[in-house]
């Protein structure tokens, strides 16, 4: 019997990935920069269920937003193998395909390239919650690491800019749609993180229109809101 509070041994690493894990370098990241500066990484992800404490990590797309435009030529998705491929029902959502899954990335090493590409930015991700427990869970169990960077909700700070539109914007689709944002595609995790970092800019625009002209400063906003909703 396993004792919930026993620590489960990490895979065992390679000398190269062990290495990479070792030299890792997680920076303290500057909010204080103008938001218009900083560099920010949008992420999304695709997993095999709705239990970001369970189920498994299959996916990470990342976008890459440096001096308010995307930089196209700094993206990344990467595939993370399973010993099984997930069910079907679960395949037609994420479109991950049984072979697909099966010929991905080993996890740690997944997990390096990711954390590597996202050093010394912020992450920002589409009801984040989910995506920041997915990946915490698996950086810590495949590596031993956690997450330094913080989290930016844009379903949070969509609702606060932009009040009118709240109560008819619920989803991503809804506030792509609201804002006249075309998407190439949808649910796979690199085109989801693409148009969550569409919607982030405008949301970057707004703010900045709103004299939030940090991300230290629109931080302090998103805890005074959730603050006020839970008193």
């Amino acid at each position: 019997m396993i004792w919930p509070f026993t620590k489960r041994p990490l895979p065992p690493l390679d000398a190269t990935s062990s290495a990479r894990r070792d030299t890792l370098v997680q920076p303290k990241i500057d909010l204080g920069r103008p938001l218009a500066d900083m560099r920010w990484c949008v992420v999304d992800t695709e997993t095999g269920g709705l239990d970001a404490q369970r189920d498994p990590l299959l996916a990470i797309g990342t976008v890459t937003i440096e001096h308010g435009r995307i930089a196209l030529d700094a993206s990344q998705e990467v595939g993370l193998t399973q010993a099984q491929s997930t069910a079907a029902a679960n395949i037609l959502i994420h479109g991950i395909s049984g072979s697909e899954q099966r010929a991905g990335q080993a996890p740690h090493d997944a997990l390096l390239s990711w954390l590597e590409f996202t050093q010394g930015a912020p992450l920002v991700a589409f009801h984040a919650a989910f995506d920041q427990t997915v990946l915490q869970r698996a950086v810590r169990e495949q590596l031993g690491l956690s997450i330094a960077a913080p989290w930016f909700d844009a379903a949070v700070v969509a609702p606060l800019l932009f009040p009118d539109a709240a109560p008819h914007c619920r989803h991503l689709d809804d506030w792509l749609a609201h804002f006249g944002i075309a998407v190439y595609a949808r649910h796979g995790a690199l085109a989801d993180a693409y148009a969550t970092a569409e919607l982030w800019l405008v949301l970057l625009q707004a703010a900045q229109r709103n004299k939030i002209d940090t991300a230290q400063h629109l931080r302090g906003l998103l805890r005074a809101r959730r603050w006020l909703s839970v008193n």
